[in-house]
């Protein structure tokens, strides 16, 4: 009987420290948002034209396009901003895709990433409009 009552106490002390037991997920430290900066001059021949800052219900991007003889030479994207780590780690995965899409197809007809729909869209819409800007150049 003894054993018993002191095998319930133990249990019941076991049960309250693990109900009581509270986890946190790893801390990491928080990644840099990418700002706008001054560019770099463009070398000749090559023409640049920056799109404007868009919205989404989530984020905010501007992308720069450079075009070299009427087709895109290269992209950077001046600002991609999250609301929260979520979308942060959504926008990290369907930039780099995006970019290099756009620079395999020399223009801004590419698909959008699957489940960066928002980003995928506004990133393709500004660079659109940054190419439109360096062809008026």
């Amino acid at each position: 009987m003894k054993r018993a009552i002191a095998a319930l106490a133990v249990t019941a002390v076991a049960v309250v420290l693990l109900a009581r037991y509270e986890t946190h997920p790893p801390a990491k430290p928080p990644k840099p948002e990418r700002a706008a900066r001054a560019p770099a001059p463009p070398p000749p021949g090559v023409k640049v034209g920056e799109g404007p800052l868009l919205t989404t219900p989530f984020s905010s991007i501007q992308v720069r396009a450079e075009l070299t003889r009427g087709r895109l030479s290269g992209v950077q994207t001046l600002s991609l901003s999250g609301a929260d780590e979520h979308t942060r780690a959504i926008n990290a995965r369907a930039e780099p895709i995006l970019r290099e899409e756009a620079l395999l197809a020399g223009d801004a007809d590419i698909d959008v990433v699957s489940g960066a729909t928002y980003t995928s869209e506004s990133w393709i819409e500004s660079l659109r409009a940054a190419i439109r800007a360096a062809r008026r150049d």
